[in-house]
């Protein structure tokens, strides 16, 4: 597979050792930004006042302007990327949210306000008297415009500045009273909003006879708002009170429990403010399909005995909201009995109970009366095995894949999710951490051959600087598999500081070939690979290259904060940040390939809004130690766009778009490898304002991934599900000029992914 980088990035070189032309020309001069602030009819606004801050950095950065009479104002500022806020009396605040200003410019902007509208009222409570001090916010429909708030006085009475013309929400809160949330259509002169105090909500739970159930357990949750939920209640005669709740929509659950069974329903009711309100759960009428009786066995006739049984309801249409589900232990001879299951088909579970606690067999069967038969569980799959210390002892304590595992056997079983390879990683104090790599299927129990842990062997020794003489202060060494070596730094790896002198002391490494890995901040990197026996060994640096240049935005205009990443083989990863003048200098590891990935990553945790991200593509690049090169980066133009969707957020998913046609890598190492010349995702950017009430929480993980600026042509996207066993999706995608291509995945772990074990 080859890929011409041609007219992706411009790239301008120099030849190596050209120090003097390597080096930047110092910071640049600062420009008159001027600006004219305007009314919707074009005529001056005097008195705006204009706050502007560089786009990789805060709000509170900015340096102000304000308009004279005749709406002009002007700000003084080094060439760079910038957002700005426009305020004015009487009019809705706006924002720039790109406004570029180039070197030796004469810059120029026209930022047009739109007139305020009134949105004012009064705040009382059920009887109409004025409540003060209740903190009103209106949140505009549109969601370029910010949020604006105020607060109602003495008499009750609340005027808003600043709101623009149309639909948004009115939210008034106060403590100890119920928030509302009101939709208004602006302008709106003269609005009444009343206000209760906080409610109650008591439910009662009635059985299949419709009687009350003494101390029936209920939960609610909100549906309309989440936040500001007291989780107060107490237990009364005739139910649950939950207190302290603010007036709006809740789904309650209760529940009805019998002899090891235990059924659930749940139903929404409103509260309104001030008052009290009730609800009863009712499971009258429902009729129990038990008891059911029968033998759990496996595919061959064996009883089952001695394990716990799970039996969950399935649902169903009918059904409802109304969930069920029971538990027992199998006798001696497998022989089971539900006492009051729901009438529907069953998801039945057997767990053991020997302390492993692993799933032996499912079955999905409806109830079948008080005289069942047999039941035939197939096996679930299982991974079993014992841990052994070197003596030959049960080793009691220890982790598998990160879990904690205690048995005095030194047993473990571990269900796999799917039929594919799969890694092992146990670790245990004292010892060598142990990988296995296995071959699990979904529906087969397998016994491993007893795994035995040793204390491995002690390695010392000292990392030197490239003379081979003075040691390397605080230098961290990493020492990894090879499996593991052109993965992320930190996956599946184990570090080590030395000392003041370099020097450094690793125990309990395993007897197997592994990495020694150094890659110093401050300038170096080494790579050693290890013997099974090896007990001393010196690391000497090799020096870096240097790369620098400037990352602007095609016109000369520098952006500043933007990250500039080396990807380099066997994980010997470096990075650094574009200054105010744009200018970057990257460290680059000597005689290794590496590609350089450019990335205003920074932006996603900019103040709201923001600019929209950049696109860059990566560059291949390979300098000799003391090599420097000049090389500038500009984003990508033009082109396609790609978006990938996925159900729902999942933590361990990596997606990255590879250039040509690509077929599946044979090895974990290899895709990795491939990751490294690969286009990634634009950053997520927030599309609301973080102070908006009604806005998500904080998220980690992404649903939604975009690809910008794509040149047209054929790529290979790949998508990455997991860590221990990874499963790797492989989609092939054609994108054409001017297109916005959609695509809509499963997780590879849930849609026949490729395993590629580490």
């Amino acid at each position: 597979m080859r890929w011409s980088w041609v007219g992706l990035v411009a790239v301008v070189l120099a030849c190596a050792g050209t120090r003097p032309e390597l080096e930047p020309s110092g910071p640049a001069n600062e420009v008159t930004w001027m600006f004219r602030v305007v009314d919707p009819e074009g005529q001056p606004v005097s008195g705006a006042r204009v706050n502007v801050w560089r786009a990789d950095q805060s709000q509170d950065s900015a340096l102000p302007g304000t308009t004279d009479a005749q709406g002009t104002g002007r700000v003084a500022l080094k060439p760079g990327r910038y957002a700005a806020e426009v305020q004015a009396r009487g009019f809705v605040t706006a924002f720039r949210t790109d406004i570029r200003i180039a070197p030796e410019s004469k810059p120029r902007m026209e930022l047009s306000l739109a007139r305020a509208v009134p949105l004012s009222g009064r705040v009382v409570d059920a009887e109409g008297n004025p409540l003060n001090s209740v903190w009103l916010r209106f949140v505009s429909s549109s969601v370029a415009t910010p949020l604006v708030q105020t607060s109602s006085d003495t008499q009750g009475r609340f005027t808003f500045q600043g709101v623009a013309a149309g639909e948004g929400l009115l939210y008034a809160s106060k403590a100890d009273w119920s928030w509302r949330r009101l939709k208004v259509v602006t302008p709106q002169p003269e609005l009444t909003i009343v206000m209760g105090l906080r409610s109650s909500l008591l439910v009662r739970v009635v059985d299949t006879e419709g009687r009350l159930i003494p101390n029936a357990s209920s939960f609610v949750k909100p549906i309309d708002r989440r936040v500001g939920i007291s989780n107060e209640s107490e237990k009364t005669p005739e139910g649950t009170l939950h207190l302290r709740l603010p007036a709006q929509r809740y789904r309650v659950r209760a529940f009805n429990r019998a002899a090891g069974c235990e059924w659930e329903r749940t139903v929404d009711v409103d509260v309104l403010p001030g008052q009290q309100a009730e609800v009863t759960v009712s499971f009258e009428g429902i009729a129990s399909a038990g008891p059911w009786t029968g033998r759990a066995v496996t595919p061959g006739g064996k009883p089952l005995a001695g394990m716990q049984l799970r039996a969950t309801a399935l649902k169903t249409p009918e059904g409802g909201d109304l969930m069920g589900g029971c538990r027992t232990k199998t006798g001696p001879d497998g022989h089971f009995e539900l006492s009051h299951p729901l009438a529907r088909p069953h998801k039945l579970e057997l767990v053991s109970m020997d302390g492993l606690h692993q799933k032996v067999g499912v079955a999905e069967q409806a109830p079948s009366g008080p005289i069942g038969g047999p039941v035939v569980f197939q096996s679930s799959g299982v991974l079993k095995g014992r841990v052994l210390q070197p003596d030959g002892q049960p080793l009691k304590k220890f982790l598998l894949q990160g879990y904690p595992m205690a048995h005095r056997e030194g047993r473990f079983a571990w269900t796999p999710d799917a039929s594919r390879p799969s890694a092992l990683f146990i670790w245990a104090q004292g010892m060598a951490p142990f990988r296995l790599r296995v071959e699990a299927l979904a529906h087969e129990e397998r016994t491993l051959p007893d795994i035995t842990l040793d204390p491995g062997h002690t390695l010392v020794g000292q990392v030197l600087h490239e003379d081979g003489r003075t040691g390397v202060p605080n230098a961290r060494v990493d020492w990894v598999d090879p499996a593991d070596l052109e993965g992320p730094r930190d996956e599946h790896g184990f570090k080590h500081e030395a000392d003041m002198a370099g020097r450094f002391h690793v125990e309990h490494l395993p007897h197997r070939s592994l990495f020694l890995r150094v890659n110093q901040e401050q300038g170096g990197t080494a790579l050693y690979e290890v013997g099974a026996h090896e007990d001393q060994v010196e690391l000497r640096l090799t020096a870096d290259g240097v790369l620098q240049g400037f990352v602007t935005d095609g016109a000369h205009v520098p952006l500043a904060g933007v990250t500039v990443r080396a990807h380099c083989e066997a994980g010997l990863d470096t990075r650094t940040t574009t200054d105010e003048a744009g200018h970057y200098v990257l460290r680059v590891p000597g005689d290794r390939e590496c590609f350089v990935h450019v990335s205003d990553e920074p932006l996603r945790d900019a103040q709201w809004p923001r600019p929209a991200p950049l696109a860059f593509s990566p560059q291949p690049v390979s300098l000799s130690p003391h090599e420097r090169e000049r090389r500038d980066f500009v984003p990508r133009s033009g082109g396609g766009a790609l978006q990938v969707h996925f159900p729902e957020p999942r933590e361990r998913l990596e997606i990255f778009l590879v250039p040509g046609h690509v077929d599946m890598p044979e090895t974990y190492g290899a895709l990795r490898i491939l990751q490294r010349s690969a286009f990634t995702s634009n950053p997520a950017a927030r599309k609301w304002p973080p102070e908006d009430p009604d806005v998500p929480g904080p998220y980690h993980w992404r649903v939604d991934f975009d690809f910008s600026h794509l040149p047209p042509g054929r790529y290979t996207l790949f998508v990455v599900d997991g860590w221990f066993g990874p499963s790797v999706l492989r989609v092939p995608v054609d994108v054409k000029q001017g297109e916005a291509k959609s695509l809509r995945l499963g997780f590879p772990a849930d849609s026949g992914g490729t395993p590629l074990v580490p």
